[in-house]
């Protein structure tokens, strides 16, 4: 069992240019990032899952901590599909993380109180 994934160079990027003025985490983004993307309409594409591992290290315990086993089901349900573990983890986890973490930059970047704007917008939370 895997307990640690690194995020796409991007998705850290985001991450610190949004905690540079927001003062949040990347424990904290990579909740709302993985329920961004969970929130999404459209199924994640063939490059969702071909993304790079230059990013943020990050441990299991970090990223869902308590919470993993409801995690994991709401990635089988949008999945729609039952899921091993390292499936889970590295190759759904990962994605939604990476490709949330382009959606709540958007969010950040053109919006006017970040968290305010995540809860308001069409994608909100």
């Amino acid at each position: 069992m895997v307990f640690k994934i690194r995020t796409s160079k991007k998705a850290m990027e985001y991450f610190e240019a949004i905690n540079s003025s927001e003062n949040l985490p990347p424990f904290i983004l990579s909740k709302l990032a993985i329920a961004m993307s969970l929130k999404n309409q459209n199924p994640l594409n063939e490059n969702d899952f071909k993304t790079d591992t230059l990013g943020l290290e990050l441990n299991r315990q970090t990223i869902t901590g308590e919470y993993d086993d409801l995690f994991k089901c709401l990635i089988e349900m949008y999945e729609k599909k039952h899921l091993n573990d390292d499936e889970y983890f590295q190759k759904y986890l990962k994605a939604h993380l990476d490709r949330g973490a382009q959606m709540i930059y958007g969010e950040y970047k053109y919006g006017r109180d970040f968290l305010l704007q995540l809860l308001k917008s069409e994608k909100s939370l």
